[in-house]
């Protein structure tokens, strides 16, 4: 969820954050395209030979795949027009577990090969997740939701170590830190900073919220989101002047609308 300490290949720095839902919806069309042609090919392959097994076999095959497709299908619709109307359609956020675990990973892949740069299926996939967490139509309480940050966004050669308490922190404006520890403070809830992302997997295991709202680039997002699911995650992207990993900033105006988005 929190940036991760590996290097990563940053000649996507200048890419601005302007999610696309064409992209999105045409890769979700795509797969499930696919999803169709392989289901059908499963099916026609094995009934060749169970037949000779059992005659009800082919069809039970059938049936059982059938009902796997129509689920996934079905996903892919709810979320469709969610993403068309703006709003939930047919329970959709319901199908976000789909989303995340099944569709995401496809897309990615398929992106690949049509040469879709993953950054704009990230950054459309970030855009999607959040209409479907505020779809949910849920508030919770302040104590219930923990605003996650990465270490990055602390000004470089800072001496203080505001990932073991961020209220160390002595308000220099250097960097956002005291912004949002000022945010925090205000609507009472816990703010903290992680060195990584298992770090920040432990602190959500800890705190136990209710839902989370959470700054990184757009490859940690995606992965904080996957492995808090089926924890309701805000996402904002941040901002990177210097490229990743290094004095990294955040709208605090965005945080604060993702904050009342959740808030009872």
């Amino acid at each position: 969820m929190i940036e991760q300490e590996s290097e990563w290949n940053s000649s996507d720095e200048s890419v601005p954050y302007r999610p696309a839902k064409g992209i999105f919806i045409g890769l979700l069309s795509f797969c499930t395209f696919i999803i169709l042609f392989v289901g059908f090919f499963f099916w026609y392959i094995p009934s060749i030979g169970l037949v000779n097994i059992h005659p009800a076999l082919p069809i039970i095959l059938g049936i059982g795949l059938a009902v796997i497709i129509l689920i996934l299908i079905a996903g892919a619709v709810g979320i469709s027009l969610a993403i068309i109307k703006g709003r939930d359609i047919f329970l959709s956020y319901k199908f976000r577990g789909i989303l995340i675990k099944f569709f995401l990973p496809l897309m990615i892949m398929v992106g690949g090969i049509l040469r879709i740069p993953k950054i704009k299926i990230e950054q459309s996939f970030i855009e999607i997740n959040n209409q479907l967490v505020k779809g949910l139509g849920k508030r919770f309480k302040p104590e219930r939701i923990l605003i996650l940050m990465p270490h990055c966004i602390q000004f470089v050669g800072c001496k203080i170590k505001v990932t073991q308490s961020v209220k160390n922190c002595v308000g220099c404006g250097r960097c956002e830190i005291a912004e949002l520890l000022w945010l925090s403070e205000e609507f009472g809830i816990d703010l903290f900073v992680s060195t990584g992302g298992t770090i920040a997997r432990r602190k959500v295991y800890e705190k136990r919220p209710n839902a989370i709202v959470a700054v990184a680039c757009e490859r940690d997002l995606i992965s904080g989101i996957q492995d808090a699911y089926p924890l309701p995650v805000l996402a904002v992207v941040n901002k990177r002047p210097q490229g990743y990993c290094m004095s990294t900033g955040v709208e605090i105006a965005a945080v604060r609308d993702a904050v009342r988005g959740l808030l009872a």
